[in-house]
């Protein structure tokens, strides 16, 4: 789970606030704040693996910190904020909807606490405002010197729009005040889950980060809601090879539950107890295997060793789609059966469930799921360009699989592009190039920005010149 702190730098913000009974004033942003650091140390103790980020709104939205753990460097930034013009909450959606999707994708749950002068309720009613398209909530605190509007008008704390809720400080508006909402916030939303693993007689507490979230999914006759049980059982360890990529719902950190005795004794003592969850993880290494787990009757995930450098690893938790057939090159997980190791010849002989065949490396259907993917794809046909007369034919067949599957994937503006990149590369010739080259790629970059070429059906040919006398098989 990531938090998102949206700060509203508006110049209704410059309205001071002063406290009874003292000399002392403060303006609304001094406030949200003091807030917003009250809200960091809390992460800072309770929560280290928070990611954070802070954007600020006004008639615009600026990012002004992206996800880091670096609270520091989060508060020094907060603390020069200054004032700018009117509020407009529009841009402010949007831009949480392309953080997000742009940092984590828009499956990765995320808290959003948005702090503004109290007159957001209005604001937010706007027909053109959509929801958040991630998991997560926006909680609203309106810093407002006067009794909140929501109560009065709306008699609710519920935003419009499906949007998320109002956290009301106490009124006078003090820091004390600020501190309080800000650390009720705080308790309630970043709560440890604790759960225990289980293999057999082997057990460990372990802390789950970020917690799991129920499934819920609607079927053709029934609601089907999906929770993970106060334990999670190892059922079985699979070869990290066949697990090849399987559809995740979410991806978990795990760590073993230390101990929270304040006494340093029972902690030291806690610290040399071995640890199932630490074994697990270096044999689960070291292997090269993955456990299998089941979350509730019908819902299974996997252990893996997770690497994001060469030094340093982590005990991830991937949880699957609900079902017994989660992957579907295994079969369903009911019928899977002991390793060769330990099989007698007997049962070597009967069928097994395990799919064994190998992907082919040449596939039928591109995917892009990263740039780099994409790119590689456009490289290989420049490269192919480059070579001809002789590599003619893998120039075309490459470049009808682009342009058929950015048809099938809507992703149409990509030729025009490609057309722009072939005229470039045909400017970019060098002399002792072959002259059909030149010719070829200045008629594929016509044929591309055709309307006809938008068509799935169609193909597009080599020109046929003195150098060419075929067509494309």
């Amino acid at each position: 789970m990531a938090t998102i702190l949206a700060i509203d730098v508006s110049v209704s913000m410059m309205r001071t606030v002063k406290i009874k009974d003292s000399k002392e004033k403060y303006t609304l942003l001094q406030l949200a704040i003091h807030g917003a650091n009250v809200l960091l140390d809390y992460l800072a103790v309770h929560a280290k693996l928070e990611f954070v980020a802070v954007i600020t709104f006004s008639s615009t939205c600026d990012v002004l910190c992206s996800f880091t753990r670096d609270y520091d460097l989060v508060k020094s930034k907060i603390s020069q904020l200054d004032f700018k013009s009117n509020t407009c909450y529009p841009p402010v959606i949007k831009a949480l909807n392309y953080l997000v999707h742009n940092e984590w994708s828009d499956s990765v749950s995320c808290q959003v606490m948005m702090i503004t002068d109290g007159r957001c309720y209005e604001g937010l009613r706007d027909p053109q405002i959509s929801p958040l398209l991630f998991p997560g909530n926006l909680m609203v605190l309106p810093l407002d010197v006067t009794t909140s509007i929501y109560k009065n008008n709306y008699d609710s704390n519920r935003l419009p729009n499906g949007l998320g809720y109002i956290l009301t400080p106490d009124l006078p508006l003090t820091p004390s005040s600020v501190t309080k909402i800000f650390d009720k916030f705080a308790k309630d939303t970043y709560v440890p889950y604790i759960t225990s693993l289980r293999c057999g007689n082997l057990k460990s507490d372990i802390q789950i980060i970020p917690p799991p979230m129920a499934y819920t999914r609607t079927t053709d006759f029934e609601l089907l809601t999906c929770c993970v049980s106060n334990e999670v059982h190892i059922i079985g360890f699979i070869e990290s090879q066949r697990l090849e990529c399987p559809a995740t719902l979410s991806r978990h950190l795990v760590l073993p539950q230390r101990a929270t005795d304040e006494c340093n004794e029972n902690a030291e003592i806690s610290s040399r107890t071995p640890s199932f969850c630490v074994l697990l993880h270096g044999a689960l290494k070291v292997e090269n295997m993955t456990a299998l787990c089941q979350l509730c009757p019908g819902w299974l995930a996997v252990l893996v060793s997770w690497a994001d450098n060469k030094k340093k690893s982590n005990l991830m938790l991937i949880i699957l789609e609900p079902g017994l057939n989660p992957m579907p090159w295994l079969g369903d997980v009911r019928h899977l059966t002991l390793s060769s190791s330990v099989l007698t010849k007997q049962e070597l002989e009967e069928p097994q469930p395990i799919k064994t065949d190998k992907r082919s490396y040449n596939q039928s259907q591109l995917v892009w799921i990263k740039e780099a993917g994409l790119q590689a794809d456009i490289q290989k046909i420049l490269r192919q360009a480059r070579k001809m007369p002789e590599k003619i034919q893998s120039f075309y067949k490459e470049l009808n699989r682009i342009r058929k599957a950015a048809i099938a994937y809507s992703f149409t503006d990509l030729l025009p592009n490609i057309a722009d990149l072939l005229e470039i590369e045909c400017t970019n010739l060098s002399g002792s190039t072959h002259p059909d080259c030149a010719i070829q790629l200045s008629h594929v970059a016509g044929e591309l920005r055709k309307p006809y070429a938008m068509d799935p059906k169609f193909t597009i040919v080599p020109l046929v010149t003195k150098f060419v006398h075929h067509d494309l098989s």
